[in-house]
């Protein structure tokens, strides 16, 4: 999977690494991440200089693609805004993008991608979940423990109570869609389940 990595050279353009960015993430879906840096260049329309001038490797470019897979959840400017809203909210608003990522039929894809890679390159699956799935649970973590720090809610184990919230707003029903047994969730039904589940929460942990 490796590549020689090149020289950085004039600044970087936004619109061309969100390019590159793009590129990647449907191709490596497509064909896994033995595909060359020259053909995600081509794809994305920018000389592979340009590649490897926003990206020192293509280990450094997967693990932006999946950083960037994982602010579908919650982004670092979302995050820094959380002390201004009420918890309620953060919660909502979390849980919201939080439960429309995981509903994508689409990510099985990379969970494949993933399963498939980890016998040539083992330290893939910790690399994918830190900078995914693991960032968002540090986040929601993070938002529970100062929930707690500002006696909004009872003492606990932030990362116990975490899980618990992840595993109401997801339950079975995110492995009946990752297997195809049944479609994803509507907007509709993605709203009741995510407040359904901050309800349950609230009511286990909320001191008011």
């Amino acid at each position: 999977m490796s590549e020689t990595p090149r020289q950085k050279g004039r600044p970087k353009d936004p619109l061309k690494t969100q390019a590159i960015l793009q590129a990647a993430r449907k191709l490596f879906l497509e064909q896994g991440l033995e595909v060359t840096t020259a053909e995600i260049a081509r794809v994305a329309g920018v000389a592979k200089a340009t590649l490897y001038a926003n990206f020192s490797d293509k280990e450094h470019l997967i693990e932006a693609v999946l950083r960037q897979e994982s602010d579908l959840t919650i982004s670092d400017h979302d995050f820094a805004q959380r002390h201004h809203l009420p918890l309620i909210e953060v919660l909502t608003a979390f849980g919201y993008r939080f439960v429309r990522f995981i509903n994508q039929r689409e990510l099985t894809g990379w969970d494949r991608l993933i399963a498939s890679a980890a016998v040539r390159h083992p330290d893939l699956p910790g690399r994918f979940y830190a900078a995914g799935p693991g960032r968002a649970q540090q986040m929601l973590e993070a938002i529970i423990a100062e929930a707690i720090e500002a006696g909004t809610l009872r003492a606990s184990d932030p990362q116990e109570a975490a899980d618990e919230l992840a595993g109401l707003w997801l339950g079975m029903t995110s492995l009946a869609i990752k297997l195809g047994a049944r479609p994803p969730l509507s907007d509709d039904e993605i709203k009741q389940r995510v407040e359904r589940a901050l309800d349950v929460f609230l009511r286990a942990y909320s001191l008011a």
